[in-house]
């Protein structure tokens, strides 16, 4: 296997730890967006509130704003392996819980916003220690291979969950997809079962609070990281309006089928898949602020268009281009977040980005859902194209991004999930 793979961008899958957890996290990862498609159609069904079937998106993304520093100080501190079982356990019972209760036909909005809320909290306390485990289980020479590997894996899961969630949906109902998903947990704990090792992130002599305050103390001296977070924070809170009125808009404004809104999730996932193996490509050709930039303005162009213009087509055609440079402004951001991350403080510094990052989701989809009641899911998409066109030229020339290390692969992270680069002393460490 290790002469197969040998000198290629698949070394990693000549080592059998990698292509273990690479295969059972993929599994996971197409359960993931399954559920994720599977809940968007069930809130739009049970509800036609807009404001509700926005609070759908921050219960997913609300823990992430609540506990994730509190996620990434643990990380620092006790062991990752054991730390994943448990929430591949704790996730498991939750999404098989929610199962049950659809299969008897207990489910309403109320119960699906909490049990969203509990997966989400899942998800908050696996992010930074899920981030921080590549470099212990792939050797040092193919981590650059790993990390792009990872990409592939969330970017493919991106185009095939949404696709088998389809069918799924229509032939087997909303509960088969929750069993499912659950089942994945259980194959992700199979395959972290299978890593065996010794921790590398010993226990320091400081407490959860000392580490924690160190750790905000080390970001605030980060005038990168810093600048960073004001980026990701301005681009999350409007790119964050497609996830939280696209059930929405499906259903009540372009009246869909579910057949075919699942087929606007796939068309968002290839545009992703897509857009990954063209960002490394890109990369190289201009500069990582000037990439994000554009990014943001097609965006927001294409926000504006699905609200102007009509036809099936036209709107998969409109996602597709939107999974691209959604891809392409969240892997800028990623990367940057790892290279201003020094290793002491890796899992605290990731869970800030984390926390920006799904905070600012959590808290702008119940403004996207508020205006989309007051008005129409159509008005509010508009509202949050012109205001990212606006927002994201201001901060292009007031807050610049030092420039990243270009990647030599042409396949991007592009995940929150699937970010792991490592740098030995990042720009905007604490040497100063």
């Amino acid at each position: 296997m290790k002469k197969l793979f040998a000198d290629s961008s698949f070394a990693p899958f000549g080592e059998s730890l990698f292509t273990t957890l690479w295969i059972a996290a993929f599994v996971s990862n197409v359960g993931t967006w399954m559920q994720n498609v599977g809940v968007g159609w069930v809130a739009a069904t049970l509800s036609a509130s807009p404001v509700v079937i926005a609070l759908i998106q921050t219960a997913s993304s609300l823990p992430a704003l609540l506990f994730s520093y509190l996620a990434g100080v643990i990380s620092d501190q006790y062991d990752r392996r054991k730390l994943l079982m448990y929430l591949q356990l704790f996730l498991f019972a939750v999404v098989l819980v929610l199962s049950v209760i659809t299969y008897l036909h207990l489910l309403n909005i109320n119960l699906l916003i909490l049990f969203t809320f509990f997966v989400g909290t899942g998800y908050s306390f696996m992010t930074p220690t899920w981030q921080a485990i590549t470099p212990e289980v792939i050797s040092k020479e193919h981590l650059r291979e790993a990390i792009a590997l990872n990409g592939v894996n969330f970017n493919l899961s991106r185009a095939v969950g949404p696709a088998l969630g389809g069918v799924i949906l229509v032939w087997g109902g909303v509960e088969s997809i929750f069993l499912f998903n659950s089942v994945s947990f259980l194959i992700l704990l199979w395959g972290i079962f299978k890593w065996k090792s010794t921790p590398s992130n010993k226990r320091q002599n400081e407490s959860i609070l000392q580490a924690g305050k160190e750790g905000l103390r080390a970001v605030k001296k980060s005038t990168e990281f810093r600048y960073l977070l004001i980026r990701t924070i301005s681009f999350t809170f409007f790119s964050s309006a497609i996830f939280a009125l696209l059930p929405q808009l499906s259903k009540y404004e372009w009246d869909l089928t579910s057949s075919q809104y699942t087929w606007l999730w796939i068309s968002l996932g290839i545009g992703a898949l897509v857009g990954s193996y063209f960002y490394g490509i890109w990369n190289k050709m201009t500069t990582s602020d000037n990439l994000a930039f554009v990014s943001a303005i097609v965006l927001s162009l294409c926000f504006l268009s699905m609200t102007l213009l009509e036809g099936f087509f036209i709107l998969n055609l409109i996602l597709f281009v939107t999974g691209i440079f959604w891809i392409h402004a969240t892997t800028i951001l990623n990367v940057l977040a790892q290279q201003y991350s020094p290793e002491r403080f890796r899992g605290r510094f990731l869970a800030v980005n984390v926390t920006i990052f799904q905070g600012g989701i959590a808290v702008s989809s119940l403004l996207w859902g508020f205006l989309a009641e007051q008005y129409s899911s159509a008005i509010s998409m508009r509202i949050a194209a012109i205001a990212m066109l606006v927002v994201a030229t201001i901060v292009f020339f007031f807050v610049p991004l030092k420039e990243a290390a270009p990647s030599k692969k042409g396949v991007a992270c592009s995940d929150a999930l699937a970010q792991y680069q490592l740098h030995e002393e990042p720009a905007g460490s604490l040497a100063e």
